[in-house]
């Protein structure tokens, strides 16, 4: 086997090792029910893929991850607008096919503030959010996901894209037990879930390998990524549909599809070279 298949094979390995013994831990600790433990539960099992780095790669890997020069943190404070226009795609998606409903934010507006300006502040809360806890937080997977093993395997050969599918599948399946035993996601059918999430996670994979490309850093994915936490569970409660058709099913997952086929025309658009012409 190849040295780069087997650092890709241990560090996956490693990585879905360490998050499901975090994830039985908390099992036997009684779940998730309680939000602090949700929090630590959240913390530890999002910085497995970069234990898991320091492990098989060491720390070289983990401080080049972390430039932070001019365009990295441009698209930091850019990136998770991707999260938002995908938001804004799904509903203009599921509009038509009546099944948004703003009833759940009309219940949990307080007295005195409208659906609207709630939507409006759930908004701003969740970009800042996503630029500051969130991107801490995702940091510890995207060390992991597109700091090595995405730049591990387009360094054997692989396109970005390509890199992008297998680091995504990869990165469902390393959720699969916590959809398992504490119902991630999906609380009532986790068996279609780890399937529907792996198909998720695939297709959301490439924005935040282009925007790790693009930058150099996973600052900018981590943001990105940060903002998909916060934002993307607004689909849940906006739409008249189990989720697995909706945001976290397979409208989610066209959804991202667009969003994915978008970014890859632009990243190809912007890598093209600029032809000029040359006097006859």
């Amino acid at each position: 086997m190849d040295s780069y298949r087997v650092r890709v094979v241990a560090f996956s390995t490693l990585s879905i090792l360490l998050a499901a013994l975090v994830d039985a831990v908390f099992y036997l600790l009684g779940g998730l029910a309680d939000a602090l433990l949700a929090m630590l539960w959240g913390g530890l099992r999002m910085y497995a893929p970069t234990i898991s780095v320091l492990a098989v790669a060491g720390r070289k890997i983990v401080r080049d991850s972390l430039r932070l020069g001019g365009k990295a943190l441009i698209l930091y404070l850019a990136a998770p607008l991707i999260a938002f226009s995908a938001v804004l795609l799904y509903h203009i998606i599921i509009t038509p096919m009546g099944l948004l409903t703003l009833e759940p934010l009309q219940t949990m507006a307080p007295p005195g503030l409208t659906t609207e300006a709630l939507l409006v502040l759930t908004i701003i809360n969740g970009y800042i959010s996503s630029i500051t806890i969130n991107t801490l937080f995702a940091l510890g997977e995207e060390i992991g996901w597109r700091g090595y093993l995405q730049t591990e395997l387009e360094a054997a050969g692989y396109s970005t894209l390509r890199s992008a599918l297998l680091v995504g599948l990869i990165w469902g399946l390393w959720h699969a037990t916590a959809i398992l035993l504490l119902g991630q996601n999906y609380p009532e059918n986790r068996p279609l879930g780890v399937i529907l999430f792996i198909a998720f996670t695939a297709m959301l994979s490439y924005p935040l390998a282009a925007v790790r490309s693009f930058s150099s850093s996973v600052i900018p994915a981590a943001s990105l990524h940060g903002a998909i936490n916060a934002i993307w569970g607004l689909t849940i409660l906006t739409t008249r549909a189990p989720r697995e058709l909706g945001g976290l099913g397979l409208l989610g997952i066209a959804t991202w599809l667009i969003i994915s086929s978008a970014t890859y025309s632009a990243f190809r658009l912007q890598k093209r070279p600029t032809s000029y012409a040359v006097p006859a």
